[in-house]
C-alpha cells in the first residue's frame, strides 16, 4: 500500500468592502420608525375605517353617519363609535350593526346590501365591514404611509 502525502499551502485572500449610503438609510429607517411611533399608520387606518363605515351607513336622516367618529385609544390603537339616539333617545346603531330578529344583517366579509330611499346602497353590517374591508388594505397604507421614507 502506497500512501501519499499532499501539502497544500494556504494563501491569504483579503477583500476590502466599503458600503455607500448606509448613513441614508439608517436616517430614512429613523423617520420611518419616528413616523410608526408617532401613530401615522394608526391615524391613517382610522381615517379610512371611518369614512368607509360613514360612506355605507344607512342613511335616512344623516344622524347616524355625522354619529360616527374614531377615537384614538394611543399610537397603536383606536375605537370607532357611533352613539346617536333615535327621537324616542333609544340608542339603534346596535340594531344596524349587529341586527335584531326584525332586522336581518350580514357578516364583516359579506354584508347585507340595502338600498335607502336616495337610492344609496348601505351594508349591514356597516362599521364591521369598513374595518374588515380596511384590513385588506393595510398594505398599502403601510406603503403610502411609511415606506415613502425610502423613495
Amino acid at each position: 500500500m502506497t500512501m501519499m502525502t499532499i501539502k497544500m499551502m494556504m494563501t491569504m485572500v483579503q477583500i476590502t468592502v466599503k458600503t455607500k449610503g448606509l448613513q441614508q438609510l439608517i436616517e430614512k429607517n429613523e423617520r420611518a420608525i419616528k413616523a410608526l411611533e408617532s401613530g401615522e399608520l394608526t391615524d391613517a387606518i382610522q381615517a379610512k375605517v371611518v369614512n368607509r363605515a360613514k360612506y355605507r351607513a344607512p342613511h335616512k336622516s344623516g344622524k347616524l353617519i355625522r354619529g360616527i367618529r374614531g377615537v384614538k385609544l394611543n399610537k397603536f390603537s383606536f375605537k370607532i363609535i357611533c352613539d346617536v339616539t333615535n327621537k324616542k333617545g333609544e340608542p339603534y346603531p346596535a340594531f344596524l350593526e349587529y341586527g335584531t330578529r326584525y332586522i336581518a344583517v350580514g357578516t364583516p366579509e359579506s354584508p347585507r346590501p340595502i338600498k335607502s330611499s336616495s337610492g344609496k346602497t348601505a351594508f349591514l353590517p356597516y362599521i364591521s365591514w369598513a374595518i374588515w374591508r380596511t384590513s385588506q388594505e393595510v398594505p398599502k397604507i403601510f406603503r403610502e404611509k411609511i415606506l415613502r421614507f425610502y423613495k
